[in-house]
């Protein structure tokens, strides 16, 4: 008996045209609202609550002259790079075809008074990187959608 004739045959068969690394890597990201998570990771856990960068680092922290100037910077908390919301809205999740992904955003900023400020080089591009923790909570999640859409090929459930 052949056993590419057999159930497991036809299984292994379809897995062998179906379930291609990059093409589950491509189908776990699709989802929008989890690229969307991965980003929010970035905003608002790292920068908007701690205001750290990928290494886990302060960017640095209001003084009490920024504080005079708005209230909202509290001195002595962590910079959120929030201000407008625009450096946030501007962050984007590219997903690559080597089974890798970049995270960028537009770092220029022109505050009132016609000044420009690259965030990037005034902070490093590491402002836009993912922690060690949310690297790993990142992994969990890739993990578990990766053998989802695996089982979902193997067993032609969708």
């Amino acid at each position: 008996m052949d056993l590419m004739q057999t159930e497991i045959g036809m299984v292994l068969n379809r897995a062998k045209h179906q379930l291609m690394m990059r093409s589950i890597w491509f189908d776990v990201f699709r989802d929008v609202r989890f690229k969307n998570q991965i980003l929010d990771w970035i905003r608002y856990d790292q920068l908007f609550k701690r205001g750290v960068d990928e290494d886990g680092d302060m960017i640095g922290t209001y003084s009490e002259w920024t504080e005079m100037i708005n209230p909202e910077k509290v001195a002595g908390t962590p910079y959120t790079l929030f201000d407008t919301g625009e450096f946030y809205r501007s962050m984007i999740l590219v997903v690559l075809m080597d089974a890798s992904f970049v995270i960028d955003a537009d770092p220029i900023k022109i505050d009132d008074d016609g000044e420009r400020t690259d965030l990037f080089q005034k902070y490093g591009e590491g402002i836009v990187g993912l922690t060690e923790e949310n690297r790993e909570k990142l992994a969990m999640e890739c993990i578990e959608r990766f053998n989802a859409v695996a089982r979902k090929i193997l067993f032609n459930n969708g």
